[in-house]
């Protein structure tokens, strides 16, 4: 996405809504991406969407990586009313207080450190996204990013090469992972790859469902999986709700974007 008139040509695509009478960009296309990245060159950032820090806290809490830094005594009592399956409304906030106001901030627990450095990391269709090191540098150092263009790759191995020879980066499509037998994830994130697969040329909705399903593949029991996207529930939802993928699902929503996350069962 080089513009905000490219997401918007590819947020119509991904509804049917192409123009007859102009050529469409397929976003799905390899050879698109491959000349996109051979013109942006190797020093190119370039983020869909949101950076890490914008959905950091839905990740934190997600991956249970968050403590309430207060604990009150109306709190306590939530938390014991929950446990006993008393219904919240019995404990809800006096008349003069507000949802925002009951709400308690969030910091990250004592053991966040040691448990970011232990789970394992896939990033899928990673592009020259600022991604991968944002998240090592928030303390997720066992990452593996993946990309079905040689030459954004290529690009990313020879841009952090010297800065964060750690990171790992390896050409792979996401419909078609090789990964070797046994491998699991704790953590993966897709930011912008089920939307391009959805954006154009043959067979849309199949290669999502490859997507979905490899990913599904590399995941276990507590495995978490983040799509950031700007599809909405009611366009994206269907994919992912599919009897054969055995994960919970939450949504929300930052601005005009939307974060899904799924914990494998």
């Amino acid at each position: 996405m080089a513009n905000k008139s490219s997401d918007k040509k590819a947020k119509k695509q991904s509804h049917g809504e192409s123009s007859t009478n102009q050529k469409m960009t397929f976003y799905g296309d390899m050879e698109y991406w491959d000349e996109r990245y051979l013109k942006s060159g190797d020093v190119t950032r370039f983020d869909w969407y949101l950076r890490y820090s914008a959905f950091k806290p839905t990740v934190m809490e997600a991956l249970g990586l968050l403590k309430k830094t207060s604990d009150s005594k109306e709190e306590e009592e939530k938390e014991e009313a929950r446990d006993e399956g008393v219904k919240a409304e019995a404990l809800s906030p006096s008349p003069n207080s507000t949802d925002t106001e009951s709400k308690q901030p969030l910091v990250e627990s004592e053991d966040s450190a040691k448990r970011k450095a232990s789970l394992r990391v896939l990033v899928v269709g990673c592009g020259n996204s600022a991604l991968s090191e944002d998240l090592y540098k928030d303390g997720f150092i066992n990452s593996v990013s993946i990309d079905y263009s040689e030459v954004v790759i290529g690009q990313m191995q020879k841009v952090y090469k010297k800065s964060i020879p750690d990171l790992r980066f390896e050409t792979m499509d996401v419909r078609d992972m090789k990964f070797a037998k046994d491998t699991f994830f704790d953590v993966i994130f897709d930011k912008g790859t089920l939307d391009t697969l959805l954006c154009g040329g043959e067979d849309t909705a199949r290669n999502a469902r490859m997507m979905l399903f490899h990913i599904h593949k590399v995941m276990k029991a507590g495995s978490v999986f983040f799509i950031i996207t700007y599809g909405t529930p009611d366009t994206r939802l269907h994919y992912l709700q599919s009897s054969r993928f055995k994960w919970n699902i939450k949504h929300s929503q930052i601005g005009k974007r939307y974060i899904y996350t799924m914990t494998k069962r």
